[in-house]
């Protein structure tokens, strides 16, 4: 008698637990469906790209990287914190994605765009005094690297790099 008592008690626990299971997926799974849809929506409404770019960056292998060095040092003025000039000699080089859609392209135009690219370098620079330059550096590559690809139109340049900065 305890053994058929024991079986049902185990048999209605069981159906409970199916009917329940069903009440779960029937209710929770269509809400998490409209909801996954419903931000699918609004990232493309927004326009937000659900890769990040850094990650492709980090993906690079150092083959994948080419190096355009600005053979002749450049001169830049800085802007004035006391009566007299003050300027930062350096080294400029890119680095390129050689892996981009644009970069045989565009590469070749880097040695027409030279000038362009100083200008830019020798702009940033100007906004920051001797001192703010040596805390600021960061942002300005940053920048500097920004209008460098709003220049090109183009985001193959990955990198601006400062080499051998003396400060006058």
């Amino acid at each position: 008698m305890k053994k058929n008592i024991l079986t049902i008690i185990i048999m209605a626990m069981c159906i409970i637990n199916i009917v329940l299971s069903a009440v779960i997926i029937f209710a929770i799974v269509p809400t998490a469906n409209k909801s996954i849809a419903l931000v699918n929506k609004v990232a493309q409404i927004i326009d937000l790209e659900l890769e990040s770019p850094d990650n492709q960056l980090e993906n690079l292998g150092v083959s994948d990287i080419g190096t355009y060095l600005f053979e002749e040092r450049m001169t830049c003025k800085l802007a004035k914190s006391d009566d007299e000039d003050h300027y930062a000699v350096l080294y400029l080089s890119l680095s390129l994605n050689k892996t981009h859609k644009d970069y045989l392209d565009l590469e070749p135009l880097i040695k027409q765009y030279e000038n362009n690219i100083k200008e830019i370098v020798s702009d940033e620079f100007a906004k920051y005094t001797e001192d703010e330059v040596m805390e600021k550096k960061d942002d300005i590559k940053n920048q500097v690297l920004i209008r460098i690809q709003e220049l090109f139109k183009s985001d193959f340049i990955i990198n601006v790099s400062f080499g051998n900065i003396l400060y006058d």
